[in-house]
């Protein structure tokens, strides 16, 4: 991950002309092996029926309306589901963002929900991250799942070395997991102590940042760009990292 995600990063600040793009160092927080349901692996296998009602079933019926085609007339799932997301299987299996589109779309959800609703594990997730903030870095990319972890991360802390935040295929917009993170707001959400820049860049393909907008939705400024990616890379992180959005973004930051 380390390797790929600097090759791309290093990519696109050369593209943007940042002298010296190959010097830039990164340290990533990893938590994937802390996720293991016993589907995790090459092959994921959930199925509708593993949504639980509430914010998974929400969250993917989301996914599902962000996806820029209607379905095509189905039979139902086999394994029992809600007609709304049933409908929403279609949708996302249609638009095909990802191989094996509604099973990993649904583990993805599955993530989300895990990392919001269980503290112990939760604080583990920051953790990881705690260890990585401890090379002081001076921009903090976090892409997906990775923005939630570090918008919560951040807003615990008193002061940090980051000045710029910048998030890529972030679902931060989505209600549900606004209101998780901060369940006394109705909508705004505070903004990261010490972070006086947030660049938010959500492609226009991208049915995970469900909500492509983020300012205004929280405290403070967030400057949104809109990036165009490919169907299948549509919330790929290394074609996030090589967007010229995300570079100038960097660029700006470490320049």
């Amino acid at each position: 991950m380390t390797d790929e995600w600097h090759e791309a990063i290093v990519r696109g600040l050369e593209n943007v002309s940042l002298p010296a793009a190959r010097d830039i160092t990164l340290e990533c927080a990893f938590y994937g092996h802390l996720y293991n349901d016993g589907k995790a692996g090459g092959r994921k296998s959930y199925v509708p029926a593993d949504l639980q009602p509430g914010f998974e079933q929400e969250f993917f019926i989301a996914i599902g309306e962000a996806a820029g085609e209607e379905p095509a007339a189905a039979d139902p799932t086999k394994v029992w589901a809600p007609r709304s997301v049933q409908w929403a299987v279609r949708r996302i299996e249609k638009y095909r963002m990802f191989d094996r589109a509604a099973s990993v779309t649904i583990g993805l959800v599955k993530q989300v929900a895990r990392y919001l609703r269980d503290d112990s594990f939760g604080k583990a997730v920051r953790d990881e991250l705690a260890r990585a903030m401890e090379t002081n870095p001076r921009v903090l990319v976090a892409h997906s799942l990775g923005s939630i972890v570090a918008y919560d991360w951040l807003r615990r802390q008193p002061s940090t070395p980051v000045d710029t935040l910048v998030t890529i295929g972030s679902p931060l917009g989505f209600r549900g997991i606004r209101k998780a993170l901060h369940p006394d707001l109705d909508t705004s959400l505070p903004p990261s102590p010490g972070v006086s820049t947030w660049v938010n860049v959500a492609a226009v393909e991208d049915a995970v940042a469900t909500v492509k907008e983020l300012d205004g939705l929280f405290g403070g400024e967030v400057t949104d760009r809109a990036a165009r990616n490919s169907r299948l890379k549509a919330h790929n992180a290394t074609a996030y990292l090589q967007n010229v959005h995300t570079s100038n973004a960097l660029k700006a930051a470490l320049g």
